[in-house]
């Protein structure tokens, strides 16, 4: 029997494992204080980055996972967002929920057996692109950039230590389908090669930016990016076999709000996700 291991990214907050599946890390351990919940599974045990949540986000799970987990297939997911294994043809790359009840993941496959089956035919499984409309790194500037032009400083590092990567970065970029939320699941020895490349990048990046630049969350950001890097090389460059899906998102989730686009069950339906009509609205929302 395969030992897939879907890690739900939790945040100071109650979670219950889903029929061994998913199974809830608390996030940032590390900085809880003596009043917050900690789960049984936490990113702050063994060899861990837990400290750095507040830049890395749900990749201090990631790394906790990399580093101390023992399993076939290894999973990212958030407390609110989820892989949709239904296999539905869905045009969007994804669709709203309320909250992950036993009809919903029911509704989005969430069975042993069906997991199973898709990680047999699959290594890697990413989750849907988004079109941007707009090129990822002008739509990452516009958004995130601040002072310092991080996306040129993750281009030089790829170049420089995985140069056979430096073509795909070039194509992502520069392409307008993006990859968000660094949710997706792997067999772990791949799931542990993309481990590896990507803090490598990472760290070398925390490295040479000058720290009085950096921003919140920015780690998470980034990863956001480079995973999609990732992805552009695995398509193009390999022979892996590899598919997407699209998410589900619960809107009813604690910390949902209608602010955030990706929740906003209202919104969705006139302004879909991957549309140019949502693209004009982030603008604007900006």
């Amino acid at each position: 029997m395969k030992n897939i291991r879907l890690l739900s990214v939790v945040f100071k907050s109650t979670a219950e494992p889903y029929r061994n599946i998913i199974f809830p890390v608390s996030a940032g351990a590390k900085l809880y204080n003596k009043d917050s919940v900690v789960l049984p599974l936490r990113d702050d045990t063994g060899q861990n980055i837990s400290d750095k949540n507040a830049s890395y986000c749900e990749l201090t799970v990631q790394y906790w996972a990399w580093k101390n987990l023992q399993c076939d297939v290894c999973g990212i997911f958030h407390q609110r967002r989820y892989l949709d294994f239904s296999g539905k043809n869905c045009k969007r790359p994804y669709r709203i929920f309320d909250v992950p009840d036993e009809r919903t993941m029911q509704e989005i496959g969430m069975k042993y057996q069906n997991i199973s089956s898709w990680t047999d035919k699959y290594l890697i499984i990413a989750n849907q692109r988004e079109n941007l409309y707009e090129s990822v790194e002008d739509f990452y500037n516009r958004n995130d950039r601040q002072s310092f032009d991080d996306i040129g400083l993750l281009k030089e590092i790829i170049a420089e230590k995985y140069p056979e990567y430096a073509a795909s970065a070039e194509s992502y970029f520069k392409g307008t389908y993006s990859y968000f939320c660094n949710v997706f699941a792997m067999e772990k020895k791949q799931f542990d090669r993309y481990s590896q490349w990507l803090f490598d990048i990472l760290f070398e990046y925390e490295q040479r930016k000058p720290e009085a630049l950096f921003y919140l969350r920015e780690m998470g950001k980034l990863g956001e990016r480079l995973f999609g890097v990732y992805m552009t090389y695995i398509i193009h460059e390999t022979q892996i076999p590899w598919t997407e899906l699209p998410r589900a998102h619960f809107a009813g989730v604690n910390g949902a709000t209608l602010k955030n686009l990706s929740f906003n069950r209202y919104l969705y339906p006139i302004c879909p996700p991957g549309t140019k009509r949502r693209a004009f609205l982030r603008k604007l929302k900006k």
